[in-house]
Parts: C-alpha cells; sequence; structure tokens
C-alpha cells in the first residue's frame, strides 16, 4: 500500500492492484471487521454478508479492479478504520476529465468523531492536486441524514433525484 495522504488524525493509503497482498492476514481481518451489517447498511449488495478470508479476497480483488481503493489508518493507534473508493466513468459531455463516483465507510467505532468530515476534506485536496477527477459524485440513502449533512457541509451540492432511495451529491473540482 502506497501513502497518498494525510490529515491530521488519518494516514490514507493505496491499495495497488496486486493480487499478493490480499493474502495479508491484518487487511483480510481488517475487511471483514469492518463490514459489519451496522456499517454496510446502505451500500451495495456486495458489501454484505463478508465473513470470511476467501469473502474478503473477494471483495479487495473486486474493488480495486472497479476502483481507487484506499485504505484509512488512525495514526494514534496505527489501526485500520475504514475505506474510501472512487470509481471513475469517461464521458463525453465531462471534457476537463472523468467524474469519479466516491464512497467511503469508517469501523462503527469510529463513527461520531469528525472523522468522515476530516477524511473527506483530506480526499477533496487529494482530488484536486491530482486533478485526475473533473467532479466527485457520492450517493446516499435518503435515511441517511448524517452523511447527506456531512456532503453539504464540505460543498457537495444535492442533484435533482431520480431514484426515490438514493440522494446523489456531487462536488465540481475543475
Amino acid at each position: 500500500m502506497i501513502l497518498k495522504y494525510q490529515t491530521a488524525r488519518l494516514n490514507v493509503f493505496e491499495v495497488a492492484n496486486d493480487l499478493a497482498q490480499f493474502d495479508s492476514t491484518e487487511l483480510l481481518a481488517c475487511v471483514i471487521a469492518l463490514l459489519s451489517p451496522a456499517v454496510v447498511k446502505n451500500l451495495p449488495p456486495y458489501f454484505h454478508n463478508i465473513n470470511s478470508v476467501i469473502d474478503a479476497q473477494k471483495w479487495l480483488a473486486r474493488m480495486v479492479t472497479e476502483s481507487r481503493l484506499f485504505v484509512i489508518e488512525h495514526k494514534d493507534a496505527s489501526s485500520k478504520i475504514g475505506f474510501i473508493f472512487a470509481y471513475s466513468e469517461q464521458g463525453e459531455q465531462n471534457k476537463s476529465g472523468d467524474d469519479a463516483h466516491i464512497g467511503y465507510l469508517l469501523g462503527e467505532d469510529h463513527w461520531r468523531q469528525g472523522l468522515a468530515s476530516e477524511l473527506l476534506t483530506g480526499f477533496i485536496e487529494f482530488s484536486l492536486q491530482e486533478q485526475q477527477w473533473g467532479k466527485l459524485i457520492a450517493g446516499v440513502a435518503q435515511d441517511n441524514s448524517a452523511s447527506s449533512n456531512l456532503l453539504e457541509k464540505l460543498g457537495f451540492t444535492p442533484q435533482p433525484a431520480s431514484d426515490n432511495q438514493v440522494i446523489f451529491y456531487q462536488y465540481q473540482l475543475t
């Protein structure tokens, strides 16, 4: 894993597309522990029921194949506390760069401590420096007011809803 950015309390590492690292006992245990039912409640089905090393390996392989996957580590404890991921979809309309669909999750023990705000603020700064994406897009379940409020606080704007289950927010980078 390669350190990509740091915040006051967090180190964020990118997981390279190297299947050998998926045999890391620590990383696989982290995946199993972090993807608890409460954490993945509003996430797509392939995040659910990750209960074994084989499930964790399959999840990791899928995530690095389909997106850029980052591991979040708390500096004080040197423990892995979550993930952030970005999936790019190149489109004709977006001349300045790909749009990145992003998602993030933190283990339950790390909720309500301001870490998600710190993480996303750092990710926005990282994205501005990389200049790879034109905008960041995040989907949030309508009943997840904490994530909706956080995204709006950080400058994401809600988009007209086409689905009554998910609200999409975007942050213009370029």
